[in-house]
């Protein structure tokens, strides 16, 4: 049929009373600029048809309609006619589909095609999808068709309109569909009209009734949904989360969460076996008899939407959820509590837990309450931040207490990245007013504060939660806190939460401690609202608190700057002083914390050497806080108050080291007669009360060591007087049953610190610390009563009697426990402050230690080395003191052969003292607090606080604040700096008379490694000792001094052109250090050769750092081998170590391949080899590349002693079946006959015999050559049988003899 259209189309007179629908066109409403109107894409292509039918009604067509003549064109019922009944809906489908079917019929293979192409053009690749839901939905109105059709009538106003579906052809092969479109009338009209369900028939009424409005919803994909992201609250506060992530990763960014199409469960379609709608009973819209239960689905339907169908999709969210839905996600209750899965589907809807998306399921999610943590409506958001205080305080329980019975197993190992989300939801809410902010301050208070065990300590730096400090942008956060005080429209609990955060802040480090005095108003608004408020207080003012004033401790010892800062707000602070607790207008209990922590906030600033005229001021004040303390029964203000006076004494022993000098006099303290009311303070104390006596020992030890300073003939009438009081005690009085009880508590304590639980290790650490300081308190008393100066610790004059009786054995036997006690390497960072204490009574006891009948000087020396690597952060001057009494006692005589005497010829131990100072202290502009105060401490104290072990290790070392602890390799570091002498800080200070040479430095190095290396071993303290990792690698550093350093300091030359490790002392205590660790000392059971060893990879690290691998140094070692050792014996011996199995093959090829040539001077013996075991050289057996190599080595005659031994072991290993430990394969037999025709052809008698005759036993002992080619046995026939079959009779015949003998 032809399909040629008329030039002209037919006339047609337009009926002005008759508007006609016409297809909308596709530029109708062009602008009168000539360019189409722009189609936002915010509106929905329903909205847009909507706009166009209105604007189209009125506007006179200006073309005719086309007409076709050669194809006859019935006259059907205007598509948008309406229908009142459904029989002739159906009339006019069927019309249509017959219609349809012949056009198509008609057309040609390229019309076909054409078409096609148009409908997938217009609708998309979902093609399919469309046709299939329109054939879907025809068949549902076909099914409903009856039910009406049966006589139940329905007024149209009164049913609902229900959407009719055009049948159309069947879908055509490729044919995609695009979303949103539910009917197609006709495939010819694609393109030249709008989609059918765009255009509103001409005969539905303009304004529909309600009840007659049924909406429509296009399937939605989750590309087709996008994602804004909302403004803040307010415009004032920071957006947090907000602001789209940048493409550089930032840890300091912390994710809310992110969209999910639906987080609830998603209903799994009905299986081909379930009912489908045509199998449904016909549904009557009648009124039924039966009502339905109140409350239930189908009841409130009917009661609020009495027009809707049952089945009608928009009211399906009333339905309950299928049996068979995925599992449900974890969900909490409104106090942040899990609700287990059986239940969350049967708990009723009035509990307030169906708020969220999937109303199915009673909780929330972590998405529900992430998204409704920022909501708009402020009950509910408070609600939501409730959830997540609970959920916060349970996975803070989960961390702390591996025992917690109500952990969460879904969210372990997932607590740290929780933390973080739940932190930025509270901070994102802190400005908030009303409930919000203040359950906001109650989720940060729980995410930092509650979340981990805190010591009670201002003495370290917690450093607990570094990656939370960056979540929470402290600068930032400090600056709400102060508009938050400062507007005070919190109540006072909140206010007290915001207190213990900054309280908690100020702990975690100097720096954050830093920003915390810096941040602009902070402190006067936290000191105006917590601590200056009203005397007497009205009944609607919150009274002080005393966290206020520990935050402001905390603050002062974090350093001096702090401290000089907060001079000037603590005189404000003594009403707390003025008013004692029995007249205060507070409670006594408050009265009595305030006065503590004022007491201990001036003792912190008297470390420094600070306040202390204060003293002076009010001296009248601190009389009467005396008295009233004496008759006190609270034991922290007896120990505040003696911490104080212990401090302003050590201030008064030399006022020149006061901040301003002269503050407080020794005149002043003698006049106030401060040494004996502190030992007033022992009236009705008891045993229990061990800290209160620590206290008191303390104070009247700095007493009389001022007194020796300052009072009469060196203090000897203070001593008189302070021991006519306290010498009965520690006889059989109550002093002796506190050193004994401590004695005992420590030693239960230590026994038990490895099977302590993790929420008892805190207060495990803590009494241990309490228990030592009474013991070192004691131990200091007894060394203030002696007539010889504290400081005088080489004076080994012998008591004729002690001041007072301690337990001196159970004293010493206690020292050896802890000092080789396991505890050093289980305490780090914060967990050091609370034994501090340990390390200083062990320093104490050293000096008593000389003292004691039956102390050897080797046995002082021996303590003092373990007692020096047991020294924490701090003890720096009793480390120096410790160094110092040990380099006295290693004199020339005391050494006496171990030394010649030319090596004391430039000063002795002067050549390395400034090195080993160093490695104590490395920067003389740190000066960390000790635990009890000297002179010295209170002038150059830069901090109270020990650096964290982050703090420590994030610097280099000119940089960090202490070498404490020291490592075991500490002697030998002298050789470091030479090693760097370029850039070692040590050589940029040394003073102008030092003139030693490399030499010089190495002999006293090396010197000092031996001395105390034997004398350690000698007294069982072996741990202490340098081993064998760490003693090679220390001597490899003495060759590699040759490898052409570049110093920019270079020291004097020792008047010859000689390597150091050629000098012949140098030579010789190499020797003497290494002796003890090579195979032929083992057999003789040195004590050296027995200690545990690491690898030479773990004991390079202190020096070589992580950034430098052992490898590349051995690389350099070998080539200065290869240049300057001329066959150096010692040289050759510290090759070898790293050739052992348990090293990289690495080792072994770059030796014997890359380094070949220099295999024949390497003539170390067996028993001179360093090393533990020589089964570590021979077992596993080597394959593959490096046989050859051996095998090479052999046949070139290029090795000799214990490098020989290890190739014609491997060989053998690879030839011989009886040396291998498992079946030999056809393969490896036919490469052991390759290998053993090699070695009889190219090799010369000596390799021969000794590849046919080497014999060992792996599970027994190894014999060395020449016992291993003189065994016999059966496996000598075995391995003739093996020569002749792979070498023939012949061969076999000749090797005969070699055999037989």
């Amino acid at each position: 049929m032809s399909t040629e259209r008329s030039l002209i189309g037919s006339v047609f007179e337009r009926k002005t009373s008759t508007a006609q629908s016409l297809p909308s066109p596709r530029f109708a409403k062009t602008p009168g600029s000539g360019f189409p109107a722009v189609q936002h894409r915010s509106k929905s292509a329903f909205a847009r048809a909507k706009e166009e039918e209105k604007s189209d009604i009125n506007v006179r067509p200006t073309t005719a309609p086309p007409v076709i003549p050669a194809r006859p064109l019935e006259q059907p019922q205007s598509r948008d006619l309406e229908v009142d009944s459904h029989i002739a809906d159906d009339v006019i489908r069927q019309q249509i589909s017959e219609e349809n079917e012949r056009r198509v019929a008609n057309m040609t293979e390229e019309e076909r095609e054409k078409e096609r192409r148009d409908v997938l053009e217009q609708l998309g690749s979902g093609a399919s999808d469309l046709l299939e839901r329109v054939r879907a939905a025809r068949s549902r109105n076909t099914t409903k068709a009856p039910s009406i059709a049966e006589g139940i009538l329905v007024q149209d106003e009164q049913a609902p309109e229900v959407s009719r579906e055009i049948p159309i052809v069947p879908p055509l092969s490729g044919l995609a569909i695009r979303r949103n479109l539910s009917r197609v009338k006709s495939l010819e009209d694609f393109g030249k009209r709008a989609p059918p369900i765009l255009v509103k028939s001409s005969t539905r009424p303009s304004s529909p009734s309600k009840a007659s409005r049924q909406l429509r919803f296009a399937a939605l994909t989750p590309a087709d949904v996008y994602v804004y992201e909302s403004a803040p609250v307010s415009p004032k506060r920071k957006a947090i989360a907000l602001p789209p992530p940048p493409d550089a990763p930032d840890p300091s960014i912390v994710s809310l969460g992110t969209f999910k199409e639906n987080c609830s469960p998603r209903k799994r379609p009905l299986s081909p076996a379930s009912p489908k709608s045509d199998d449904r009973p016909v549904q009557k819209i009648a009124n039924d008899s039966s009502e339905p239960e109140e409350g239930t689905p189908e009841y409130i339907r009917r009661r609020y939407f009495p027009n809707v169908p049952a089945e009608n999709p928009s009211v399906s969210w009333m339905k309950p959820s299928s049996s068979n839905s995925e599992p449900v996600l974890l969900r909490f209750d409104l106090t942040g509590a899990p609700i287990p899965a059986d239940i969350s589907a049967t708990l009723p809807t009035h509990l307030g837990l169906h708020h969220h998306a999937d109303g199915d399921h009673a909780g929330y999610t972590f998405d529900d309450i992430f998204l409704l943590s920022r909501s708009t409506v402020p009950a509910q958001r408070t609600m939501m931040l409730n959830i997540l205080v609970g959920i916060a305080r349970r996975l803070g329980m989960q961390v702390r207490d591996p025992q917690y019975t109500d952990r969460i197993p879904e969210l372990e190992g997932k607590e740290e990245e929780l933390r973080k989300r739940i932190l930025a939801a509270g901070l994102s809410a802190m400005n908030e007013r009303g409930g919000v902010g203040v359950r906001a301050i109650e989720v940060v208070w729980e995410c930092i504060v509650g979340w981990n065990a805190l010591f009670d300590t201002e003495c370290a730096e917690l450093d607990l939660a570094p990656a939370i400090m960056s979540i929470l942008q402290v600068p930032d956060f400090l600056t709400q806190a102060t508009e938050l005080f400062t507007q005070a429209f919190l109540p006072p609990e909140s206010l007290a939460r915001l207190l213990s955060i900054v309280y908690r802040l100020s702990q975690e480090s100097n720096t954050i401690a830093e920003s915390i005095m810096k941040t602009p108003r902070l402190l006067p608004a936290l000191i105006q609202t917590f601590l200056l408020t009203p005397i007497p207080p009205p009944s609607d003012t919150p009274m002080p608190d005393p966290v206020a004033l520990k935050c402001l401790t905390v603050l002062a010892s974090s350093s001096r700057t702090n401290a000089l800062a907060l001079c000037e707000p603590a005189d404000a602070l003594l009403r707390f002083i003025t008013m004692l607790p029995p007249t205060s207008p507070f409670p006594e209990s408050l009265a009595t914390n305030l006065l503590i922590e004022t007491l201990r906030l001036y003792a912190t600033l008297a470390s420094y050497g600070l306040y202390s005229h204060i003293a002076t001021s009010a001296a009248s004040y601190f009389a009467s806080l005396f008295t009233y303390i004496v008759s006190s029964n609270s034991k922290p203000l007896k120990v505040a108050w003696a911490g104080l006076v212990e401090a302003w004494t050590v201030c008064a022993t030399d006022p020149h080291h006061t901040t301003p000098p002269h503050d407080i006099l020794w005149s002043q303290v003698t006049n106030w007669g401060w040494g004996i009311e502190v030992l007033q303070l022992r009236q009705g104390i008891t045993e229990a009360e061990a800290e209160v006596w620590a206290s008191i020992w303390s104070a009247s030890s700095a007493w009389l060591e001022g007194a020796r300073v300052n009072g009469i003939r060196g203090g000897e009438g203070e001593r008189a007087e302070t021991l006519n009081t306290i010498q009965d005690g520690f006889i059989k009085g109550v002093e002796h049953g506190v050193v004994t009880a401590s004695l005992e508590a420590l030693r239960a304590e230590l026994a038990q610190i490895h099977a302590t639980p993790l929420p008892e290790w805190c207060q495990r650490l803590q009494r241990i610390g309490m228990h030592a300081r009474v013991l070192s308190s004691a131990v200091r008393l007894w060394l203030a009563c002696t007539s010889i100066a504290n400081t005088d610790v080489n004076t080994a004059a012998p008591l004729g009697t002690p001041p007072f009786n301690l337990p001196f054995t159970e004293l010493s036997s206690f020292c050896a426990f802890v000092v080789s006690h396991s505890l050093w390497s289980l305490v780090t960072g914060v967990e050091q402050a609370a034994c501090k204490h340990l390390a200083t009574f062990l320093a104490y006891f050293h000096r008593l230690s000389r003292h004691i009948p039956g102390t050897s000087p080797d046995l002082w020396v021996a303590q003092g080395v373990a007692i020096l690597e047991r020294q924490l952060p701090g003890e720096e001057e009793h480390a120096l003191q410790i160094l110092e009494a040990i380099l006295a006692i290693l004199t020339p005589q005391f050494l006496d052969a171990m030394a010649p005497p030319s090596i004391w010829e430039k000063g002795g131990w002067k050549v390395i003292k400034p090195f080993l100072d160093y490695a104590i202290r490395p920067n003389r502009d740190s000066y960390i607090a000790p635990s009890d105060d000297t002179p010295e401490s209170i002038m150059r104290c830069t901090t109270i606080r020990l650096p964290s072990s982050s703090s420590i290790s994030s610097v280099t070392d000119e940089h960090r604040p202490t070498g404490l602890p020291l490592p075991r390799v500490w002697l030998t570091s002298p050789i470091d700096h030479l090693l760097r002498s370029g850039s070692s800080p040590v050589f940029k200070a040394l003073p102008s008379s030092w003139d030693a040479s490399e030499a010089d430095v190495v002999r006293m190095s090396l010197l000092l490694a031996k001395a105390t290396q034997e004398i350690v071993v000698r007294y069982n303290l072996s741990q202490f000792a340098l081993k064998r990792s760490e003693m090679v690698f220390a001597c490899m550093k003495v060759f590699m001094l040759e490898h052409g350093q570049q110093q920019e300091y270079p020291s004097p030359a020792t008047g010859d052109e000689e390597e150091v490790f050629r000098d012949l002392i140098v030579s010789k205590l190499m020797s003497d250090l290494l002796a003890p660790f090579t195979l032929g000392a083992t057999s003789t059971s040195s004590l050296s050769s027995k200690l545990p060893d690491i690898d030479l990879e773990q004991a390079s690290l202190p020096f070589l750092g992580s950034g430098t691998p052992f490898y590349q140094f051995y690389t350099d070692f070998l080539a200065l081998y290869d240049a300057i050792s001329f066959s150096h014996p010692i040289f050759a011996s510290l090759l070898l170590p790293p050739l052992a199995l348990t090293y990289p093959i690495d080792y072994r090829r770059i030796l014997w391949a890359d380094f070949a040539h220099v295999l024949r001077t390497v003539r170390t013996p067996v028993d001179q080899v360093i090393a533990g075991d020589l089964r570590d050289f021979l077992y596993p057996v080597e394959k593959g590349e490096m046989i050859g190599k051996y095998v090479g080595s052999l046949l070139q005659g290029s090795v000799d002693g214990f490098l020989r031994l290890v190739a014609l072991h491997h060989v053998a290993c690879n030839i011989w079946p009886d040396l291998q430990s498992e079946e030999v394969g056809a393969e490896q037999e036919d490469v052991a006959k390759k290998l053993l025709k090699l070695v009889v052809e190219k090799g010369d008698g000596r390799v021969v015999r000794e590849v046919l005759m080497y014999r060992q036993v792996r599970e027994e002992k190894v014999i060395c050559p020449p016992a291993c080619f003189e065994t016999s046995g059966e496996w000598i026939a075995d391995r003739a049988e093996f020569v002749q079959q792979a070498l023939g009779s012949e061969l076999r015949e000749r090797l005969q003899g070699m055999f037989d003998g």
